[in-house]
């Protein structure tokens, strides 16, 4: 009689605990999705309001303005975004085409390519200004090479170091471009 009423107790006392147990964990799961719905609408927000912005970025380019850190910066964030929502679970064919990687689902020309190293350039070099030559060219590289992964490593070194040879003409630098692949 004593035993039974001591395994009542215990029995009462574990279905309470895990009962509590089960309850935190229905709230935690609730919390989760409630999470990952709101960082899945920050990513779709933070992803169409850079598309847009880029959009206008290109159209101030087309009409000879100067915006190449700009559209560096704003084809990081692009790119950022999209990483965040295929994370988040969007599949590539809901995101559409990556803008850093192709125009209307076209691999990209060798303009394109050029502008977009161009670009990369211009931007790593807002961000360090005081790093050296050599320091800055492996950054640009690693980047660009982030942007276009279709593309082999001595192909794009070729295209970073005729942007860093054009730079160098344009501003009279003193430093000597090389890439190491």
């Amino acid at each position: 009689m004593v035993v039974k009423k001591l395994l009542k107790e215990r029995l009462q006392r574990m279905t309470l605990v895990l009962g509590i147990l089960v309850g935190l964990l229905v709230v935690l799961n609730i919390y989760q999705f409630l999470v990952s719905r709101t960082a899945l609408r920050l990513g779709e927000v933070l992803f169409v309001m850079s598309n847009n912005v880029r959009e206008k970025a290109a159209e101030v380019r087309r009409e000879q303005k100067d915006i190449e850190i700009i559209e560096a910066h704003l084809l990081d964030l692009t790119t950022s975004a999209r990483g965040l929502l295929k994370a988040l679970g969007r599949s590539e064919k809901a995101l559409g085409a990556d803008p850093a990687l192709a125009h209307n689902g076209v691999r990209m020309d060798a303009d394109s390519l050029v502008r977009m190293a161009d670009n990369v350039f211009y931007s790593v070099t807002e961000e360090t200004p005081n790093a050296g030559w050599d320091e800055t060219m492996d950054l640009v590289l690693d980047r660009f090479l982030k942007k276009v992964p279709f593309l082999e490593r001595p192909a794009a070194r070729k295209i970073v170091e005729a942007v860093a040879q054009d730079y160098k003409k344009e501003t009279g630098s003193p430093w000597t471009a090389s890439v190491k692949g």
